[in-house]
């Protein structure tokens, strides 16, 4: 297990990052909140050769991690994904990951080239005055370098991971063990009544310490995740099973009263289950 501040990433994450690497010879790295490296281990899976001399040899370290602390914040602001060139010529891409309403830390995409990126390092002609030689050209001319719509394949892909990642809950709060078996109910069971008290037996917790810990790691309350969970997956029941009645999916989902379930659907997507199925949304 890796650990973030507040949350527990699965060991599958860092292997998933693992096999992207070996597949497009493109490092993916994991950051904490507050911008720490948390994987890989630099020793084992360094930077590029190219970064690897400009930080060491030019003395650039300093500068490279505040562009990296400058992209994971407009990440943030921005709430997504973003891509950019560095200082180097090298394309990289950052994300936030999200995970009940809280950040849970960053990934880094990088470092390759476009193939319209200059031939040559920005940096190559410093480097002769100052150390001598074309080894810094050399470097530069062995990163990865695809075409531009190999690139947005590429991030499309690493998008894509992120979600499955979050979607997966191979990302959790630290606290998520001590409720895992009632989220596992709910998500498994919609159909289930489950009660806070029935929930509270299930982990040996007091039903108070329940309705915490819930507000604490999903960020909603006990009830609140219970109904959200159930209107999701009506939702998707009625996009995947258009001719079935709504009064099927509602029950299907915890609801013997399809009207009831109408009137708290529309409160969720703003209209009646009927006319989400019908616009596709």
């Amino acid at each position: 297990m890796l650990e973030s501040m507040h949350h527990t990433i699965s060991q599958k994450v860092a292997e998933l990052f693992d096999l992207y690497t070996e597949l497009h010879d493109i490092r993916i790295s994991l950051f904490s909140p507050d911008g720490k490296l948390i994987y890989p281990d630099p020793t084992g899976r360094p930077d590029c050769r190219h970064c690897t001399l400009l930080r060491k040899a030019l003395g650039m370290d300093a500068k490279c991690r505040e562009l990296d602390h400058n992209m994971m914040h407009a990440a943030l602001e921005k709430g997504d994904m973003i891509t950019y060139t560095c200082h180097a010529g090298m394309r990289e891409a950052t994300a936030p990951l999200m995970v009940d309403g809280g950040l849970a830390g960053y990934v880094m995409l990088g470092q390759f080239r476009s193939e319209a990126a200059p031939v040559a390092s920005p940096y190559s002609s410093r480097w002769k005055a100052e150390q001598g030689g074309d080894e810094l050209q050399a470097a530069y001319e062995q990163t990865a370098v695809f075409p531009e719509h190999k690139i947005q394949t590429l991030l499309a892909m690493f998008r894509h991971m992120l979600e499955f990642i979050i979607g997966g809950q191979l990302i959790h709060h630290k606290d998520y063990d001590l409720i895992e078996p009632v989220i596992e109910t709910i998500q498994e069971h919609p159909e289930r009544e489950l009660t806070l008290e029935t929930a509270a037996e299930m982990v040996g917790r007091s039903p108070s310490t329940v309705t915490r810990l819930f507000k604490k790691v999903t960020g909603r309350s006990f009830k609140q995740y219970q109904v959200n969970h159930r209107l999701q997956q009506a939702a998707g029941l009625l996009r995947a099973m258009p001719n079935h009645p709504v009064a099927e999916i509602a029950l299907a989902v915890g609801y013997d009263d399809p009207l009831y379930f109408s009137r708290v659907f529309r409160r969720q997507f703003n209209c009646p289950p009927s006319e989400y199925r019908a616009s596709g949304n």
